[in-house]
């Protein structure tokens, strides 16, 4: 399994962790906002190319004013820069 795919696993069991337990989901997170980033995670593991899609969250997180220092952005901008690579 390359980093990519264990990030991309790891980053979807914190997302459904968010989504069932409101009460640790930051305040900055929506759940539609979550649910589209999952799904963005998923179609980068399955095409893996990005010039046939490129995920909209990256933008997404920085128009809603997304923490960047917390430890989930931080892992999904690495996502981001590792898909870029594939």
């Amino acid at each position: 399994m390359t980093e990519f795919d264990r990030l991309v696993q790891e980053t979807k069991e914190e997302i459904r962790a968010l989504l069932k337990n409101p009460n640790i989901r930051p305040s900055f997170m929506t759940c539609d906002q979550l649910r589209d980033v999952q799904g963005e995670i998923c179609r980068m593991a399955y095409v893996r190319d990005s010039d046939k899609f490129y995920p909209y969250y990256p933008k997404g997180m920085a128009e809603a004013c997304w923490e960047a220092d917390h430890p989930l952005v931080k892992k999904l901008d690495l996502i981001a820069e590792l898909y870029c690579k594939l």
